[in-house]
């Protein structure tokens, strides 16, 4: 889930901008934040950052490969774990994508 959330910051992030990892506890959740000064998401598209095969625009496929699978099974790795992800972003300015993630699970 981390290896993804930091590969597409650095992928996303051009030479000299700064990509941050955060992590710390909340009651029984661990909470990890990847922050990047990156070109950031449109707010157009947010809504589909999760979704299967979602590319964001030709131009950023042409410009950073992928698949587009990458998010849509990082959600789904920390759904299984039974925590959640939120992304917030401002084109040009860059991403927060943060995961919270009990620390103990409940088998019932």
């Amino acid at each position: 889930m981390l290896f993804h959330l930091l590969d597409n910051a650095i992928k996303f992030t051009p030479r000299g901008g700064q990509v941050t990892l955060r992590v710390w506890r909340e009651l029984d959740v661990a909470v990890f934040q990847v922050e990047d000064t990156g070109i950031g998401i449109p707010k157009r598209h947010l809504n589909l950052m999760f979704q299967t095969f979602q590319q964001l625009e030709k131009v950023y496929h042409r410009t950073y490969e992928g698949t587009g699978l990458g998010l849509a099974l990082t959600k789904q790795l920390v759904e299984l774990h039974g925590g959640r992800i939120e992304v917030n972003s401002i084109e040009g300015s860059g991403s927060i994508f943060t995961v919270w993630l009990p620390t103990q699970f409940n088998s019932d």
